[in-house]
């Protein structure tokens, strides 16, 4: 019989679950942001590289020029925009309507200030990259970077 010794089975074994490990810390989340929140989305990527080992992708430009980009099937993983476009992608299936969260409100000295809302891609509604960046912009935490980048909490 031609049998493999148990410690090369083993050390393929080890091999096979670290390539799959190293690939899994590798994922990029991509981001859509407004303009408004990349400054905040970009403070606080260190940190969340750091805890989860998944690379930050941002994509900054305006909420309308980012909710037009969703409906012609960009590819993404969290979209910050103003609420009523993420409602508005949500009733048309272009974001896990269940996953809109209020982030901020713009101009807090304002009382019809924009507020920013963060939701998860349809394709990403599983991705716990993208759920815990999104937790994380939902914390305490990230409350001192919304003030420093003149937004409030909601």
């Amino acid at each position: 019989m031609n049998r493999i010794p148990s410690f090369l089975r083993s050390a393929a074994v080890l091999a096979l679950v670290a390539g799959f490990a190293c690939s899994a810390l590798a994922d990029e989340v991509r981001v859509l942001a407004a303009a408004a929140f990349q400054p905040v989305v970009t403070a606080i990527a260190p940190a969340f590289e750091k805890r989860t080992g998944h690379k930050l992708a941002l994509v900054a430009g305006t909420g309308g020029a980012l909710a037009e980009r969703i409906r012609g099937g960009e590819d993404f993983d969290l979209a910050v925009l103003p609420q009523p476009l993420l409602e508005a992608l949500g009733k048309e299936g272009a974001v896990s309507d269940g996953s809109i969260i209020a982030l901020a409100r713009g101009r807090a000295e304002r009382q019809d200030a924009t507020v920013y809302a963060g939701a998860v891609s349809t394709s990403a509604s599983n991705s716990q990259a993208a759920l815990s960046l999104l937790i994380l912009l939902a914390s305490e935490e990230t409350q001192a970077v919304l003030k420093n980048s003149g937004l409030a909490a909601p």
